[in-house]
């Protein structure tokens, strides 16, 4: 047995009476293999692993769900850079992480709210079909990049109504299924989103949508900016804004409990 690996559990986009996303923070202290990675993942059972390791002046960053490592994790980014400021102390004001999306920045952001910042993702209609009814009625339906769909809803009842079945999401060729709706309460949108392909039904807390609703948001309306409202059972709560070449997210975190991983 040996010891070395620091871990922080972090709920990510809390709020006053939203729980936000769960992940866990792993300080690594030496490189371990991937299935190494994975298994710890799997055994943590959370929706994101996050495993974070300097590298010179900026940091590597990769993410696990139970059953795959994915390409883009928005919560469990916003959890990391909580804890390299608020639990290690780490004094940089900007911060750096090299993943597989690329290079990806976080900092402090105004009212005691932390910021990333994600690629936007580029839109384009799709036939609702692609669903084959699995979410009833739709308003609209787009194609964003390869990975997502963006569904929207008539309205915020129709969206906390829905009653998904994860084995025909699943058959949906698609990494993520964002569902959305224009307002909620105290936001401008609300959404939920599935990812059964990547071993989560309904995921809790998704930063990395708002790559995809920002975007949208701005053609709808013609607003740079918006606030999201995630209608899960846990809830969270994001704010996004839109620039040319990405998205900064912002939202607040809180550390559940941390201890160290024993491999």
């Amino acid at each position: 047995m040996s010891f070395g690996h620091r871990l922080w559990w972090v709920d990510a986009f809390t709020g006053s009476s939203e729980r936000g996303n769960p992940a866990v923070v792993i300080l690594l202290e030496r490189p371990m293999m991937d299935h190494e990675l994975q298994q710890i993942a799997f055994e943590l059972g959370v929706s994101e692993t996050a495993f974070v390791r300097r590298v010179g002046d900026s940091w590597s960053l990769r993410w696990f769900t139970p059953t795959v490592e994915v390409d883009l994790c928005g919560h469990a980014t916003l959890a990391t850079l909580h804890v390299l400021l608020s639990e290690l102390g780490v004094p940089d004001e900007e911060f750096f992480f090299q993943t597989r999306a690329g290079i990806l920045s976080g900092r402090r952001s105004r009212d005691a709210m932390l910021a990333i910042d994600l690629p936007r993702s580029y839109i384009e209609p799709l036939d609702e079909s692609v669903l084959n009814g699995t979410l009833g009625p739709l308003v609209e339906v787009f194609q964003a990049g390869a990975q997502s769909v963006l569904a929207v809803v008539e309205d915020y009842d129709t969206l906390c109504g829905l009653v998904v079945d994860a084995m025909s999401l699943f058959l949906v060729p698609s990494s993520m299924v964002i569902v959305a709706c224009e307002g909620g309460p105290d936001v401008d949108v609300s959404i939920r989103v599935f990812a059964p392909r990547l071993g989560l039904a309904e995921d809790p807390v998704t930063g990395s949508a708002m790559c995809v609703l920002a975007p949208w948001w701005m053609q709808k309306v013609g607003s740079p900016t918006l606030s999201v409202r995630q209608a899960s059972a846990r809830g969270g709560l994001m704010h996004a804004r839109l620039f040319e070449r990405n998205v900064e997210i912002a939202g607040t975190a809180r550390t559940f409990f941390g201890g160290d991983l024993r491999t």
